[in-house]
């Protein structure tokens, strides 16, 4: 990433408070970290864990749902016509921190989703990483609490898809211990590794879809494939545009994945992944194998299994690119 030039002047939390360094020793004694009980002992709602509905790129544009308000869909600028996204951040983000924005906007500027983002920042700042693993059950827990709401005001679940970055690729996961019906389709992005139990991660059998997108997997993301199709670019490790990042190249990886999957919103540019020669993530070395490729990111068709590469130098959603969309943190090389 070239610097800290955002819109509206602020710098993205994880990347300015914490730089590469993902994890502090530990957080168990620190002043200020929160640890919620876990599953069936978390009351929702939790104050601390909000739903917004977004229908502008700004705070101003947001509406705070209430998952007990039986008629809130009435109550928001929610378009029934349209395909509905519950995005998940991850630790040391929040609704309106980068690389949530990303995200949001990108849905937002597409024009075809209702858009809500669960913020869960109280739980997940910044240093407490080993709590903010924790807190994720509970996280899911309560985003299960406003699914059940929106499947309640007639809501079908083909109409919803879970997506999640970091931790919150695990929340959209978890979501499905605490409900009586099947989940239909998660997108993880770069879904954590460091500290995640076996118990809490994200598995291919958590959603009738579950989709993985890797860009730092073995650093700052899981190095086991959670996907029922796993999408890894440029060997799902390390990113060749980020090797001179300020920010360092694994921190700066792992948010390309956020911005592959942006521009597969946007649409402006399409990208399709071969089949690779075996399992990914698998590095650097290129491994493509015979069979038909697909589209990356959102467009990704749901009957898809196996594990597909993409090898790219390109900057996705890269607004120097001359997108009619994109995002200056996109622009990762120098």
């Amino acid at each position: 990433m070239t610097g800290f030039s955002i819109e509206d002047g602020r710098e993205p939390n994880l990347l300015s408070q914490h730089n590469t360094a993902l994890l502090p020793p530990s957080d168990q004694t620190l002043v200020g970290c929160k640890w919620r009980t876990l599953y069936g002992d978390h009351q929702c709602p939790d104050p601390e864990i909000n739903f917004y509905h977004y229908f502008g790129p700004t705070d101003a544009s947001r509406m705070k749902v209430n998952p007990l308000e039986k008629n809130s869909l009435q109550e928001i600028l929610w378009d029934p016509h349209k395909h509905n996204i519950i995005y998940i951040h991850g630790y040391g983000s929040g609704d309106s921190d980068i690389p949530t924005t990303i995200l949001r906007d990108a849905y937002l500027n597409n024009g075809s989703y209702n858009v809500f983002v669960v913020d869960w920042s109280a739980y997940s700042k910044i240093p407490c990483y080993s709590s903010a693993v924790h807190n994720i059950n509970a996280v899911a827990k309560c985003t299960a609490q406003f699914y059940r709401s929106l499947r309640s005001q007639g809501v079908r679940s083909d109409r919803i898809t879970c997506v999640g970055h970091n931790l919150g690729a695990h929340g959209c996961g978890l979501i499905s211990k605490h409900v009586n019906f099947r989940i239909n389709k998660i997108i993880g992005l770069d879904p954590a590794g460091p500290m995640v139990p076996s118990s809490s991660k994200l598995k291919s059998g958590m959603a009738n879809y579950v989709q993985a997108i890797y860009t730092n997997a073995g650093r700052f993301a899981d190095s086991i494939s959670n996907g029922r199709v796993n999408i890894c670019i440029n060997g799902g490790k390390a990113q060749p545009n980020c090797k001179n990042s300020t920010i360092g190249s694994d921190l700066c990886s792992h948010l390309v994945s956020v911005c592959y999957m942006a521009e597969s919103i946007a649409g402006s540019i399409t990208r399709r992944a071969q089949p690779c020669a075996r399992q990914c993530p698998f590095g650097s070395r290129k491994g493509q194998g015979p069979g038909r490729p697909v589209l990356v990111g959102q467009l990704t068709p749901d009957k898809v299994t196996g594990s597909y590469c993409l090898f790219t130098n390109d900057e996705p959603y890269c607004t120097k690119n001359g997108n009619k969309y994109g995002h200056p943190w996109c622009c990762t090389a120098k």
